[in-house]
């Protein structure tokens, strides 16, 4: 049986959660650009389940702000069709701090295969959790943005998701405050130190 799917509008175009019948993740993916979220549905949904809806919510606050999803829920996701491999690589780059990157040979390493960069990246290209398993986190150790969803050319869309992603977790990670942005443009900001009372 096909998976449900709820498809979101987000800033890096729209993004379908998708489950199956007894209510378990089975699927992120971004779709394109190009499609409205109001394209959804060809059925109506069922209930959402508590579960894919509270990650609903957690994916709407990642949007939002940047901020982490949290520990992945393992037993509310169908790994069934992943490969041992796949297995492997999915719950290595899960250490990946957000808004940090490592390598491909990074996770090959982690994974005790090092010289299996190359079947890392393709792993990664099969990724079916989009963002949730984060492979937007692997990147080159030459610099640059590497791969994502099968392509590596920075002038195509899904480069540009890749970047988006990063730069969304980066500036979580790495907030600019107002008072900040107004030291950059010639402001002055005070900062008094704390008079402990002697009442």
């Amino acid at each position: 049986m096909e998976p449900f799917e709820l498809r979101l509008a987000t800033p890096v175009g729209t993004v379908g959660v998708q489950w199956n019948v007894a209510g378990v993740l089975c699927g992120i993916r971004w779709i394109d650009t190009g499609l409205q979220a109001s394209d959804s549905f060809s059925a109506p949904l069922p209930p959402l389940p508590l579960k894919v809806c509270a990650f609903i919510g957690k994916l709407n606050a990642y949007f939002e702000s940047g901020e982490p999803l949290g520990d992945i829920p393992w037993d509310s996701i169908d790994s069934q069709g992943w490969t041992p491999f796949q297995a492997k690589v999915y719950s290595a780059i899960t250490a990946i701090p957000h808004g940090e990157t490592r390598s491909y040979g990074w996770v090959a390493t982690r994974i005790q295969a090092p010289f299996a960069s190359r079947a890392v990246g393709q792993a990664l290209r099969r990724n079916p959790m989009m963002i949730l398993v984060p492979c937007h986190r692997v990147v080159p150790t030459m610099g640059g943005l590497g791969g994502f969803k099968g392509q590596d050319d920075p002038n195509q869309p899904e480069l540009r998701v890749k970047k988006r992603l990063l730069d969304l977790e980066d500036s979580y990670r790495s907030p600019t405050f107002s008072f900040l942005a107004a030291l950059g443009q010639g402001g002055v900001v005070q900062l008094f130190p704390t008079v402990a009372s002697t009442a």
